[in-house]
């Protein structure tokens, strides 16, 4: 079973159910819940297990600081601010004790750091290292931006550059809670998710949940020099790298063409901003290569349940 067959599994048990309340449900970066008095409360819930997210031997603090980064990235992927974070962690029986201390503090180093401070949580125990961590954020008055927003004609932009995180920003990244939230009192973006599963998966999520179409624009993608080394200098597998590597966290974001030429003049908060492709009101999607031909824009990123 592929990971969005479930997924719209689960969305059809919460089908019918009403919940008044409830802004933007399953399939989504976030849930949105209205709150009395008016604030919308963003929250999301995110893990990682060795040997998936990280190899065993990662230290502690490079752990704890991606489980909150991730947690935090879902909140910018809808240009909310955090408030506060909860933090599960499962370890191996026998954990080594100064192991646990250093992954508790690096849980409560990044929690303040992105400005999401550790409020709570649970520690148990089984047969790998796992950490998942729930953050809360509140929207603010240009959000929350959600997948489904995309409109014909816009624009497709992304920030940073792509591919490669393997090399170790996967481990170190950065969430763009600060641009995303810049973006959105700037501009008026349509649509935007952060790239965790790779370019041309999370884009086709956004054209899947806008029902619209997709040309991709492979000479425009900005490749990461992390992606240009793994590929050996191989323009081609570089560019692969780019489109399917994912964890590279970069907002992946749907404007008006006048709005994203602001954006990719200016940057944002100093990051570049880059227009990689156009949305069509068909729903088809494709890649124009940098030869000029165009073919099905295929979703080539991470796949949790591929066997």
């Amino acid at each position: 079973m592929a990971e969005r067959e479930l997924i719209e599994f689960i969305r059809a048990l919460r089908a019918g159910q009403d919940l008044p309340w409830l802004e933007v449900g399953i399939g989504d970066d976030a849930a949105v819940a209205r709150l009395p008095g008016g604030d919308r409360a963003v929250l999301t819930t995110d893990m990682v297990a060795e040997g998936t997210h990280f190899e065993p031997g990662t230290p502690p603090e490079a752990v704890g600081w991606k489980a909150v980064a991730r947690s935090v990235s879902d909140l910018a992927a809808m240009a909310a601010r955090p408030r506060c974070v909860l933090a599960a962690v499962c370890m191996k029986p026998g954990t080594d004790a100064e192991f646990a201390r250093r992954l508790c503090r690096a849980l409560w180093d990044a929690s303040v750091k992105l400005s999401a401070p550790l409020v709570g949580g649970d520690i148990s125990s089984g047969p790998g290292l796992v950490v998942t961590v729930t953050a809360l954020g509140l929207a603010g008055s240009s959000g929350p931006i959600t997948r489904s927003g995309a409109q014909a004609g816009d624009a497709i932009c992304v920030t940073g550059a792509l591919g490669g995180s393997m090399r170790g920003r996967h481990l170190t990244f950065p969430p763009r809670v600060a641009e995303a939230v810049e973006l959105a009192e700037r501009c008026h973006v349509h649509a935007m998710i952060d790239i965790s599963d790779g370019l041309s998966t999370d884009l086709l999520h956004i054209a899947q949940e806008s029902k619209v179409g997709v040309a991709l624009d492979a000479a425009r993608i900005p490749v990461h020099e992390d992606a240009r080394a793994l590929a050996g200098g191989d323009a081609e597998k570089a560019l692969e790298h780019a489109l399917n590597d994912g964890e590279d966290y970069e907002l992946l974001f749907c404007l008006s063409k006048k709005d994203a030429e602001v954006a990719v003049q200016s940057g944002v908060l100093g990051v570049p901003v880059t227009l990689i492709g156009e949305v069509g009101a068909s729903p088809t999607y494709n890649i124009i290569l940098p030869d000029g031909t165009r073919h099905a824009l295929r979703s080539g990123g991470w796949e949790h349940l591929k066997t």
